[in-house]
């Protein structure tokens, strides 16, 4: 009985303005908006339930915002058109009840170790934190003294949290805090998924009956946290599970002669087999939060395309038609992006809105084509 709604204050100043007849056109906002209010699961003490939702706390967006749009070429034959906008958004976290911050967890495998995502006062929602990966751990990283692996004096230790053995080919997380050994001490930001702007552009022709129409839609800066990345990268306790590619034969650490199938320990020949790998060995009991599944997912997107022809009024009147139009319309075309996973749009754990931008197992975009006639009679 004591919730309530969350509530928005909204404040905006813009100018639209118009040039030659309109010909150039656009307008430019600045906006600021408070939502108060938010429903939060709040820790509470005692036996029963950890959490209880209640009102409380504040987050700000402020932004810019503009819009332009462009009568390139305008004759009675052909014509160009062209219209873009672009908006900048900052993101941050005004108040949250007298809590410092909220650790949240994605309920996911990497949760295992660590919760992986954190909403702090004075940071914009979508701060990522796990652990720095270093990649993997080399032969010149140990001595062999009897039959066992020994890391050298000044590098820490990964095994108690990845859950592998340590030796050659481990994987390696950084010692953030440097203490000396790798544990929960070491979890720190390792991202944002907030872009530092986004938006979309689109341009439109036409000549002699065809026309074209291109709508493209961008985003730079933002980040993704590609649980697939982790999930699939690792055998664990899984004899058979399923990996990546980035995790064949051919790119990740062995310690397995597969002539003999037997180990090898022998530190000269183990570092010429393993010449020019960079991915470390998949066994781990442990999969968590680390910075190489954090991942760019700026992208600049085709979203739809659309290409047509009508037909000589002279040819439409002869079977009693005013306009006969044909057209085909093809979506999600085109994406450029340096993500590795299927979609840079998306977004699997929409449990809470405080683990944004998560991708583990989503379907992705498929791309689509309609085929169609207009008949105006």
């Amino acid at each position: 009985p004591d919730l309530k709604w969350e509530t928005t204050y909204s404040h905006n100043v813009g100018l639209d303005f118009g040039f030659w007849n309109s010909r150039l056109s656009g307008s430019v906002e600045v906006y600021q908006s408070n939502t108060k209010d938010l429903l939060i699961q709040f820790p509470v003490k005692g036996s029963g339930y950890d959490n209880q939702y209640r009102n409380l706390g504040e987050v700000q967006n402020r932004g810019l915002e503009v819009t332009l749009n462009a009568a390139l070429v305008r004759k009675q034959n052909w014509g160009i058109d062209f219209a873009a906008n672009i908006s900048f958004n900052q993101n941050k976290v005004i108040d949250l009840g007298g809590l410092e911050q909220i650790q949240m967890y994605t309920e996911m495998f990497s949760s295992e170790v660590a919760y992986d995502y954190v909403v702090t006062e004075g940071r914009p929602l979508g701060d990522i934190y796990g652990f720095t990966n270093q990649g993997m751990y080399t032969v010149n990283d140990f001595n062999f003294e009897n039959g066992v692996w020994v890391l050298k004096e000044g590098i820490a230790d990964s095994s108690d949290i990845t859950g592998a053995e340590l030796r050659p080919g481990a994987p390696r997380l950084a010692d953030s805090n440097l203490d000396g050994k790798v544990d929960n001490g070491d979890i720190k930001r390792i991202g944002n998924v907030q872009p530092l702007f986004n938006g979309g552009f689109s341009l439109s022709a036409y000549a002699y009956g065809f026309d074209l129409s291109a709508n493209f839609t961008y985003s730079y800066g933002n980040k993704v946290y590609n649980g697939n990345k982790i999930d699939f990268s690792t055998i664990r306790n899984i004899a058979r599970q399923n990996v990546l590619n980035t995790m064949s034969p051919d790119n990740r650490w062995t310690n397995i002669d597969w002539a003999t199938g037997e180990v090898v320990d022998d530190p000269a020949l183990l570092e010429a087999m393993n010449a020019g790998k960079t991915m470390w060995t998949p066994y781990s009991t442990r999969r968590l939060a680390q910075s190489w599944a954090i991942e760019d997912a700026s992208f600049l997107r085709l979203a739809s395309l659309t290409v047509g022809y009508t037909l000589p009024e002279k040819w439409t009147r002869k079977i009693y038609l005013s306009k006969v139009r044909i057209y085909a319309t093809g979506t999600n075309l085109f994406c450029w992006t340096p993500y590795s996973g299927y979609d840079p749009e998306v977004d699997t754990r929409r449990k809470t809105p405080l683990t944004p931008s998560v991708d583990h197992s989503a379907y992705p975009k498929s791309t689509g084509w309609v085929f169609g006639i207009n008949l105006s009679f």
